[in-house]
């Protein structure tokens, strides 16, 4: 025979226990929503705070790198740009009959290929710190979807040494 106060006890543990699970999945995408936002924030949220520091800085990095090398890439641009202008409105001189030194036509084609190697290495860096920032984002988010939330049990090692009187035994554990 099951008294009332067990029956309220067995029935509170299985809704407490649908709600735990229902809770899980809304929480996994919690930490898949946040990872997204910024790397390191699910890995967090789940508790597993190295993952979350090794991401956060991963990605703060690669976004720095992103902007600085924009900005420098921008630069670059504009400096050929304005080389370039210099050195077609020579052409528009000579039209007119304006004399122009050979030196100063061949110093600025000098300058405007310097300005477009240095515009094509300012690209390279870019892009390379996309791709990390690419990278870090992928990882991220496959760690988030992979891992497990961290319950902060300490797991006995499937390995361990136990110290008896005459010396110790080395311990191994199977689990199924």
């Amino acid at each position: 025979m099951i008294r009332g106060k067990t029956l309220r006890l067995s029935a509170a543990a299985a809704s407490a226990a649908v709600l735990l699970t229902a809770s899980s999945p809304a929480r996994a995408a919690n930490s898949i929503l946040l990872s997204a936002l910024l790397p390191g924030l699910g890995q967090a949220q789940q508790g597993h705070y190295t993952k979350a520091t090794i991401f956060g800085t991963a990605a703060i990095a690669s976004w720095i790198g992103v902007f600085a090398s924009q900005i420098n890439y921008s630069r670059s641009v504009d400096s050929y740009e304005n080389e370039k202008r210099q050195y077609l409105a020579y052409q528009d001189q000579l039209d007119n009959g304006t004399v122009v030194k050979q030196s100063d036509i061949d110093a600025t084609y000098k300058s405007m290929s310097e300005s477009f190697n240095h515009a094509d290495d300012q690209q390279k860096w870019r892009n390379a710190f996309v791709g990390a920032l690419v990278v870090t984002y992928g990882l991220n988010l496959v760690d988030i979807i992979l891992s497990r939330p961290d319950t902060g049990e300490v797991k006995e090692p499937a390995t361990s040494m136990e110290i008896q009187k005459d010396g110790f035994r080395v311990v191994r554990t199977f689990s199924f």
